[in-house]
C-alpha cells in the first residue's frame, strides 16, 4: 500500500480518535468527577505505557530531564486534564474542541515571545480564522441555555490551554534526550501521582471510583482510554512517519468537523450552520498556520 496513504488514512484516524474521545469521556464525566477520571485516566495509560515500555526498554535519565518531565507531567495532566475535564462538563465536547484549538494560537505567540520568530503572514491570517471561530462558538454557548455554566466553562477551557501549552514546551525540551514513549509515561506517572495526592488532600477521591466497579462501566472507560492512548497518539505518530509533518498536522486539525456528528448524535448536542461554518473556520486557520512555507 502506498505509504502516503498510509499517512493520511493515520492522520485522519486520529483526529477522529481525538474527537471520539471527547466525546465518550463527556459520558464518562456524568459518573466520575473530573479529578476522579483524571486520577482513573491517568493510572490505564500509566499501565498501558508501562507495557509498551517492558518492550522497547527504560534507558536512564539526566537529573534535569527527570525534573522538566515532571513538572511537564503535573501541569499538563494534574491540572490541564483536570482542567478539561471541568470544561467539559461545563461546556460539551464539541465547544471544548474548538476552544482548544486556541493552542495553536497560543504556540505562535511563545514562539514570537520567547523564541523571536517572525510569523508568516499566512500565520497571522490563521490566527484570525481561529479567534474568529472560536468566538462565535463560545458566544453561542455562553449566551444560549445556561450562559452562567458556558462562561465557567470558558474560564476553566482556557486555564487548561495554558496549562497544557507551558507544559508542551517543558516535554520539548526533555524529548532531545528521551524517546516519546518513554516521555510519554514519565509525564503520565508524574500527573497521575499528582492528582492522586490532591485528590488525597481534598477528599475528592473517596468513594468516587465505584462506578468503575460496574462491569459495563468500566469496559466502557478502557475503550475511551485506549480510543484516546493509541487511536489519537499512536495513530498521530504513524501519520508523522509516512508524512511530511505539516501535511500530517494539516489533517489532524480536522478533529473539529469529526466531533459534530460525533457530538450531535451520541451527546444530543444542537449543532447550528454558524457552528458548522465556525467550525470550517478554525480548521482553515489552523491549516494556514502548520502549512509549509
Amino acid at each position: 500500500m502506498d505509504p502516503q496513504l498510509i499517512g493520511i488514512a493515520a492522520a485522519l484516524g486520529s483526529a477522529a480518535s481525538w474527537a471520539l474521545g471527547s466525546v465518550l469521556f463527556r459520558r464518562l464525566g456524568d459518573e466520575l468527577p473530573p479529578v476522579a477520571l483524571t486520577f482513573a485516566k491517568g493510572s490505564a495509560s500509566v499501565i498501558l505505557l508501562g507495557a509498551a515500555l517492558l518492550l522497547i526498554g527504560f534507558n536512564p535519565l539526566s537529573a534535569e530531564v527527570w525534573g522538566l518531565l515532571i513538572l511537564s507531567g503535573l501541569l499538563g495532566i494534574a491540572v490541564g486534564d483536570t482542567l478539561f475535564f471541568l470544561a467539559l462538563n461545563h461546556l460539551g465536547a464539541h465547544a471544548v474542541v474548538i476552544l482548544f484549538t486556541l493552542g495553536q494560537v497560543l504556540t505562535v505567540i511563545l514562539a514570537v515571545l520567547w523564541l523571536g520568530e517572525q510569523p508568516h503572514p499566512l500565520d497571522w491570517a490563521g490566527i484570525g480564522l481561529i479567534l474568529g471561530g472560536v468566538t462565535v462558538v463560545m458566544w453561542l454557548r455562553m449566551h444560549g441555555e445556561g450562559g452562567r455554566t458556558g462562561i465557567m466553562g470558558v474560564v476553566y477551557g482556557l486555564l487548561s490551554v495554558a496549562a497544557m501549552a507551558v507544559s508542551i514546551i517543558l516535554a520539548k525540551e526533555a524529548l532531545a534526550s528521551t524517546g516519546s514513549v518513554q516521555a510519554t509515561f514519565v509525564r503520565m506517572l508524574a500527573g497521575t501521582a499528582g492528582i492522586f495526592l490532591f485528590g488525597q488532600l481534598t477528599g475528592q477521591l473517596r468513594g468516587r471510583l465505584r462506578p468503575l466497579r460496574q462491569p459495563g462501566f468500566f469496559g466502557f472507560f478502557l475503550l475511551s482510554v485506549v480510543v484516546v492512548t493509541f487511536g489519537g497518539f499512536w495513530l498521530s505518530l504513524v501519520s508523522i512517519a509516512h508524512l511530511d509533518v505539516a501535511i500530517a498536522n494539516t489533517l489532524n486539525a480536522t478533529e473539529p468537523l469529526f466531533v459534530l456528528p460525533l457530538a450531535a448524535l451520541v451527546l444530543k448536542e444542537k449543532i447550528t450552520l454558524p457552528v458548522v461554518m465556525a467550525s470550517l473556520a478554525t480548521v482553515i486557520g489552523i491549516a494556514l498556520i502548520v502549512a509549509p512555507r
